[in-house]
């Protein structure tokens, strides 16, 4: 026994040995001094209690030089997935298995495109944001080039290269992807359109119903000859493969003086995006004579996308417009290289591109571009089902050069809501609600995209006919009449990736926005006091609540026998006087989603088949049509085509709810009393190597039960399936609210952490912070800072002599 004992010992202590040595080799360093290049004076960086940098510098370039260092120790290996995934290189680190990745960003040109951006920029003249994008590139190779970088480069066996101008215009661009809905949904509305009767599609909510919630809009007076302010300082499964988060939706709210107990503006934003290990954002707050920033940024992008001074705040929301059509082609029966257009002809161009593979030869890939745009059928497997005629994809993003480091650089450094408004004109996509406010009492939201004037009878979600110009766009709107509120009446302003009112022409722009639930109890929420403050907002920004579905459970409870839920008498009152809560010890949600797919299954998968019902469930015409498709009682959605009787919805609801039951009382027990929301809940972060069991077990990182839930405003989305457990996927990438008056009280949370180095302190320690809706501070007070910071790291200059 001594000797085991002592065996048991020594490998514990050697265990623990290895782990300090590993730790050390790889580990960020947050304290001492490191000497690089490039740095006029020597640079303070205090990292405080959360790991979130505070770097007090003496000039731009030395700031941005160490937030480049700084942001590369902690998410090095994040902006290695990013860069990949937006140049078309990830096969190149992780194998073949991402070769249809690269296959599908190539197609759609992000690469190109970034090349291009690239090749402008260049060309510029020298310009402040120019500067500072060049001194954070530079820091983050000095960090490449010194630094200790991650274990997951030892694990793969490589090196990262330097990082370039094109690695960030890639990265925009495939963050500029990531909010194209089209893809998902196009190709799907178009089937449905081209075999099911009309019928089917009218109850569906392809576009905006009378019953939905609209941004109201609230333009302001301008200068007629200038149009300035007159204000005075006031896919699925390809998708599935990439190893970095989708932008998925966002809620964002900016309340008045009016409404505030402290009389000056409160800003509120949390951005919604897929859940993912390190998490989106990074946190950093910047100091240089003239200039105070504290900054959410992506990885690999110098400027904060998200942040504040101490006189204004910008935040974002997902605009959701429709910025991307689909054109069929016909081929010339000549000439497969040209297509059908107008009265003659227009040529199709190819070029070959040599795609990287880890272990493998390069493949050779043949890229196809027609007058409208790149062909899409070989990368998008639902089109090339669809149609054998050539599909092009016509997309803003890629029609000009991206200024997207202009603008954002001008969003943090604007000193008034003029300059502002002129940093988001130069946003031509993806289109994003920008949100604002500042100490002035001024508030704001501009739609912030490029719109397209698209004839009137173009139905831009089905497939056009590119045989001639007449689906086409025949111009673009002046950003003027873009949606938009500057210091409305009503007191705030609110964006929840809804749909916008009607524009100056009258009409809404079309796109692919959610119905509105999570906005309209915003709008009413805030439009019911005047006292609001830093800690009462919080229940609003972390409630759970959705109006609509109780409704939708009503519906179905009232054409049931309850005799069915005979034995299930608990289940049965909890849904009937269900308020649309998701908290954790509720059992109406258990039984509500699974009820839920069963009877939409029931409905829809004769019509349209297993793959493309699961393809719906993942797009906003899922969410905006559940209500219709529910309650509709004539609707033909419920007749099962494979059978030669009729069947009603009171059948289909029915059968579904005796599966539920069935497969719930299996899965729980029969005491549905017991049947907990948080049992059937599950939250894990996945890191980009987590995909690869055993290193799930190292690299993931697991959080406690959420409120998981569809639509409320602290929305916590899962994919709606028929097994009862419940993946959250995506939610707020952070919570963000400011008080204008202490802006230095001002707080956050992150899903994770800030680090995604695996031997950081810093790499989960908000985990259960964030699921349990805590808080924590954004630091911008000096001698608070100073004094309280545990960790301080000295950049210095390297002297040539």
């Amino acid at each position: 026994m001594k000797k085991i004992l002592f065996v048991l010992l020594a490998l514990f202590f050697l265990i623990i040995a290895s782990y300090q040595i590993i730790r050390h080799q790889y580990a960020p360093i947050y304290h001492g001094t490191v000497n690089i290049s490039g740095l006029e004076s020597e640079v303070e960086v205090y990292f405080d209690d959360f790991g979130i940098p505070h770097i007090y510098a003496a000039n731009p370039t030395d700031a941005y030089l160490a937030l480049g260092f700084v942001h590369a120790q902690d998410r090095l290996f994040q902006m290695e997935m990013m860069r990949r995934v937006g140049s078309g290189t990830l096969a190149e680190l992780l194998g073949e298995d991402l070769l249809d990745v690269d296959k599908f960003f190539r197609t759609l040109g992000i690469p190109k495109h970034a090349a291009w951006s690239t090749e402008l920029w260049l060309n510029e003249g020298d310009s402040p944001w120019k500067d500072a994008a060049n001194a954070y590139i530079a820091g983050v190779n000095q960090f490449i080039h010194e630094g200790k970088l991650p274990i997951e480069y030892t694990l793969l066996g490589t090196k990262p290269r330097e990082f370039t101008i094109q690695d960030v215009h890639s990265i925009i661009g495939y963050m500029s992807f990531t909010f194209a809905m089209a893809m998902k949904t196009d190709p799907l509305i178009t089937k449905m359109h081209r075999t099911l009767d009309p019928a089917y599609l009218e109850v569906l909510s392809i576009h905006t119903l009378p019953e939905h919630h609209v941004i109201p809009n609230h333009y302001p007076d301008r200068n007629s000859e200038t149009n300035e302010l007159n204000i005075k300082e006031t896919l699925t499964a390809l998708l599935e493969k990439l190893p970095v988060p989708l932008l998925e939706g966002s809620n964002s709210w900016v309340v008045a003086p009016s409404r505030t107990a402290s009389g000056e503006v409160l800003f509120l934003n949390d951005t919604h995006i897929g859940f993912a290990q390190p998490s989106v954002w990074y946190e950093a707050h910047i100091e240089y004579p003239g200039f105070s920033f504290y900054g959410n940024h992506l990885a690999g992008v110098p400027f904060g996308l998200v942040g504040h001074t101490r006189t204004h705040s910008v935040g974002l929301t997902m605009f959701e417009n429709d910025d991307q059509d689909f054109f069929e082609e016909h081929l010339n029966p000549t000439n497969t290289n040209q297509t059908i257009y107008n009265e003659g002809y227009a040529e199709i161009n190819s070029r070959t591109e040599q795609i990287p593979v880890k272990g493998s030869e390069p493949i050779s890939f043949k890229i196809r571009e027609s007058i409208h745009g790149p062909i899409m059928n070989e990368v998008i497997p639902e089109i090339g089902r669809l149609t054998s005629n050539p599909v092009a994809s016509w997309w803003v993003y890629i029609l000009e050069p991206t200024k997207a480091l202009e603008a954002t650089y001008k969003l943090s450094h604007s000193s008034s809501i003029q300059e502002v408004e002129e940093a988001v004109k130069l946003i031509h996509a993806p289109g994003l609600n920008v949100m604002y406010g500042d100490k002035s009492g001024n508030i704001a939201w501009w739609a912030a995209a490029k719109l397209p004037i698209r004839p009137e009878h173009v139905n831009s979600k089905v497939f056009l006919d590119g045989r001639s110009s007449r689906d086409e766009p025949k111009g673009w709107m002046p950003f003027e009449e873009n949606p938009m509120s500057i210091n409305p009446p009503s007191g705030f302003v609110a964006s929840a990736n809804n749909q916008p009112d009607t524009l100056a022409n009258g009409v809404f722009f079309p796109g692919y926005y959610y119905p509105g639930d999570r906005w309209d109890r915003i709008a009413k929420t805030i439009s019911s006091r005047t006292d609001w403050n830093l800690e009462n907002i919080k229940s609003l920004q972390l409630e759970a609540i959705n109006e609509n579905h109780p409704i939708n459970a009503k519906s179905m409870i009232d054409v049931v026998d309850p005799l069915l839920f005979e034995g299930f008498e608990a289940i049965y009152g909890a849904l009937k006087s269900w308020d649309g809560s998701h908290d954790l010890e509720s059992i109406a949600p258990t039984l509500y989603y699974k009820w839920l797919y069963h009877t939409l299954h029931g409905m829809m998968v004769d019509e349209i088949g297993q793959e493309d019902f699961e393809n719906f469930l993942r797009t906003f015409l899922y969410i905006r049509s559940v209500p219709n498709l529910i309650r509709s009682t004539d609707s033909p959605w419920w007749d099962n085509q494979g059978t030669e009787t009729i069947e009603t919805r009171t059948e289909i609801i029915e059968e579904a709810l005796k599966k539920s039951l069935n497969e719930l009382k299996a899965q729980l027990g029969s005491n549905s009393s017991k049947w907990h929301w948080e049992k059937v809940v599950i939250l894990e972060h996945p890191h980009p190597l987590g995909a690869k069991k055993p290193l799930d077990k190292i690299f993931n990182v697991k959080a406690p039960a959420v409120k998981a839930n569809e639509e409320s405003v602290n929305k916590l989305a899962f994919d709606l399936n028929g097994s009862g457990v419940y993946h959250v996927k995506s939610g707020p990438a952070m919570r963000i609210i400011i008080d204008f008056a202490n802006v230095e009280a001002s707080e956050s949370v992150l899903p994770t952490g800030q680090s995604g180095n695996l031997f950081s302190p810093f790499y989960s320690d908000q985990t259960e912070m964030f699921a349990l809706g805590q808080y924590r501070p954004q630091l911008m007070n000096e001698s608070m800072i100073r004094n309280s910071s545990k960790r301080k790291l000295v950049l210095k200059q390297i002297n040539v002599n």
